[in-house]
């Protein structure tokens, strides 16, 4: 009895072994889906991919045997996913900004009959560089302006040949395709990625990313936040937490009447203004209560004081001088509310 033994080509073991090596040696192992891709634009999407990923392509059957070969723990289990027209994609990069990346990068298609418009298609003014003949009923068949001149047909205006959501016909899929209009978009997907040890499908890339670093931008606020009001030091919130409490020290202090070189000035200014709200309740009942020296001396320092503390206030709003305590802790307040 004899046995049959399948001799495996060579040039398939070697395209084995060079896809298994290159599985092993790349940290994110994807396939991407090219159902209608063409040579020519599958080249465009090469292009645009050249130094952020690479893409190869292979049999099916050697795929997988390629990921059978690798020793990479886990990569094997993106064995279910090779099915249908995919190739592999490697690269350094993280599988969700690649996804993001192959989404952003399109390359444009020849449309075929049957298919629906994505957005306007338009036939712009050109020399079609076809001699008088068919095409020139052709293109009035599906109402393109057209003339012969100089021996050649010329498209006189641009002209919207069909409207978004339209399908788009045999004859005028050939009509674009005869002029080099290529009106389609076609993008690789990523159905399928490995990455730190686990396999990941198309619809965890799903995501908005500007979405979601605006979540964490908000989450590290929150973070901050609550660091500051409960007191947990941090490198980022030391600052935050001596500035809140030097400035309602002061509150306090001012409150109070608790002395300290730091707000002499302001305790003056406080006094000022107080003796000068008194000064004119009283001149207001009896001009003559109170001796004009002492009125005099009052109303100077009260604008002394406005004057030394105007460029302070600049970037604000001007607060009353007869109430310097508000303005104290209105900015108190004013801090306060980055804290919640």
């Amino acid at each position: 009895m004899s046995v049959y033994e399948k001799s495996i080509p060579q040039w398939k073991q070697d395209a084995v072994d060079a896809l298994a090596s290159t599985i092993n040696e790349s940290k994110m192992v994807g396939l991407v889906n090219v159902e209608g891709v063409g040579a020519k634009q599958l080249q465009g999407i090469r292009d645009s991919l050249r130094g952020s990923a690479i893409i190869k392509m292979a049999r099916n059957t050697l795929m997988i045997r390629a990921l059978e070969k690798s020793n990479k723990k886990g990569v094997k289990d993106l064995i279910e996913y090779v099915t249908g027209p995919v190739v592999f994609i490697f690269s350094e990069q993280d599988p969700f900004m690649l996804s993001k990346f192959l989404g952003e990068n399109k390359t444009a298609a020849p449309a075929k009959g049957g298919q629906i418009a994505p957005k306007e298609i338009i036939v712009p003014e050109m020399n079609t560089g076809v001699a008088p003949g068919p095409f020139i009923s052709e293109l009035a068949g599906l109402k393109i302006p057209s003339r012969v001149k100089g021996g050649v047909i010329h498209i006189i205006a641009d002209t919207v040949a069909v409207k978004p959501g339209d399908v788009i016909s045999n004859a005028m899929a050939l009509m674009l395709s005869r002029l080099g209009i290529e009106p389609m978009e076609l993008q690789l997907t990523l159905i399928a990625a490995y990455s730190d040890g686990e396999v990941l499908t198309n619809e965890s890339f799903d995501l908005d990313l500007d979405s979601l670093f605006s979540q964490v931008v908000l989450g590290h606020q929150y973070a901050i936040n609550l660091s500051v009001n409960v007191g947990i030091p941090t490198e980022v919130t030391i600052p935050l937490i001596i500035t809140k409490a030097n400035m309602e020290a002061k509150s306090l202090a001012l409150e109070v009447g608790f002395f300290v070189p730091d707000l002499m000035d302001v305790f003056l200014g406080r006094a000022i203004s107080e003796a000068s709200a008194l000064i004119a309740v009283v001149t207001e009942k009896d001009p003559e209560a109170l001796p004009s020296e002492i009125v005099d001396q009052v109303q100077t320092a009260a604008a002394a004081a406005s004057t030394a503390a105007a460029p302070a206030t600049d970037a604000a709003e001007q607060q009353e001088p007869d109430e310097p305590e508000e303005d104290e802790e209105e900015s108190v307040a004013g801090i306060g509310g980055l804290f919640g």
